[in-house]
């Protein structure tokens, strides 16, 4: 970190532990109180309380990708880029070959430049839409005081211990179950969700 300025480092270090440090810390109390906290109170097991905030983080994912406009964005590009596969196929008709060459040349260096940015866009909006709610849920998950007081007792998070070992595994750890409900909460949504336009134009372009 020797080539990052002295001034730059300062301000990190005070975004860090004056800013973000405090604002998580807040945050994260605040879901304790009011997510963990009622679930301890009804006596609801620990693996419960992960799945239900599976649950929850899918449904804030969900609800991300809507006020991003995720589908709408993406029918707006497939839309976009076969209108340019279709303006390609009439530079057929051109009689010189020469000029086909270089309209083609063209076509597809700006084809591969709009696509070069859709995949950008696609890869921030898809990190903000699933990855930071998982990261954000799983590290919230390892700091709540029954997790905590597990790793303390056992070493492990195993929110579902198995009598005995399976293949050498002990039981079914915070972070799989998590996922797992995660995906199928996500799988879900995709599969039952009416079907909407970026599917409808995808099909159009596969035919």
């Amino acid at each position: 970190m020797d080539f990052v300025p002295g001034f730059i480092r300062d301000f990190l270090d005070w975004l860090m532990y004056v800013v973000l440090t405090p604002l998580f810390s807040a945050i994260g109390n605040a879901l304790q109180l009011v997510i963990i906290a009622p679930l301890d109170a009804l006596g609801a097991p620990l693996w419960l309380q992960v799945v239900l905030i599976a649950v929850m983080t899918a449904g804030v994912s969900i609800l991300i990708r809507k006020l991003l406009r995720v589908d709408e964005k993406e029918a707006a590009f497939q839309q976009a880029f076969m209108a340019r596969k279709q303006a390609q196929e009439l530079i057929k008709e051109l009689d010189d070959w020469k000029k086909q060459a270089v309209l083609y040349d063209a076509s597809d260096k700006e084809l591969d430049e709009r696509f070069n940015e859709y995949l950008a866009q696609r890869f921030a909006r898809y990190g903000l839409t699933y990855l930071m709610p998982v990261f954000f849920a799983l590290f919230w998950l390892d700091h709540i005081p029954a997790v905590v007081r597990l790793k303390k007792e056992t070493g492990a998070v195993f929110v579902i211990s198995f009598p005995g070992t399976v293949k050498g595994v002990s039981g079914i750890s915070l972070p799989l179950l998590f996922i797992t409900v995660y995906l199928l909460v996500i799988f879900a949504y995709f599969r039952f969700r009416p079907k909407r336009k970026i599917e409808q134009l995808s099909s159009l372009y596969q035919k």
